[in-house]
């Protein structure tokens, strides 16, 4: 019975993590510029909000959060915010070149993890993904788990999430040693300008209300 929720749980972190998200793409973009630890900080706090929205989902606090509204916009205007600031600071790297991103290196391992994790607490779309694939997908016994129990199946959410995302820095990492330098800042082109479209389309509402204040 563990045995086959464990796996599942594993399953779903690798079909989080597989996704081609802005963590998918911040994971390469990272691990392609500045290497795979570089990446694997980025896969290291992505993992472990997602084992944090997993353990939440189990326990039931998610299903009371999907019904404030309140919440739900909050995150949606905090998640749209970080991604076009993200997407802003990948355009400017792009556009400033090697100064600029040996100034990105000074943030070190653990604020690019740091920052990675925020990025994704804040992303609604990892939120919905627990809330409703990630444990619609579980046998209903899952949901009667002891404390204990669902601990060690977030681990395992987190383990899968990690390998995808461990092996997407380690590919991007060799890729990208091979990469000329202005294929590198395109690279931090694309990522800018698609964490900016998804970043308004998360702003939506906020757009929404303001348009109808002033029109």
């Amino acid at each position: 019975m563990e045995f086959n929720i464990y796996f599942r749980c594993f399953l779903i972190g690798v079909l989080a993590s597989s996704s081609f998200g802005p963590i998918f793409i911040l994971t390469f973009n990272r691990g392609s510029l500045y290497g795979f630890l570089r990446g694997f900080a980025t896969a290291l706090g992505a993992c472990f909000a997602d084992g944090i929205y997993f353990f939440l989902g189990l326990i039931g606090v998610l299903a009371i959060l999907k019904e404030s509204v309140h919440f739900m916009f909050i995150l949606d205007t905090l998640g749209g915010v970080l991604l076009i600031a993200l997407g802003l600071y990948s355009l400017r790297k792009a556009k400033i070149g090697k100064k600029f991103v040996g100034y990105d290196q000074k943030l070190g391992f653990w604020g690019t993890m740091t920052k990675s994790f925020l990025l994704t607490i804040f992303n609604p779309l990892a939120l919905l993904f627990f809330l409703f694939i990630g444990v619609q997908i579980l046998p209903e016994k899952a949901f009667i788990l002891s404390i204990r129990q669902v601990f060690f199946a977030s681990l395992f959410v987190m383990a899968g999430s990690l390998g995808i995302l461990t092996l997407v820095s380690f590919i991007a990492s060799r890729i990208g040693s091979s990469l000329k330098y202005r294929s590198q800042r395109i690279i931090s082109f694309v990522t800018g300008i698609i964490f900016i479209g998804v970043g308004i389309y998360f702003l939506d509402h906020l757009i929404i209300n303001v348009i109808k204040m002033y029109f």
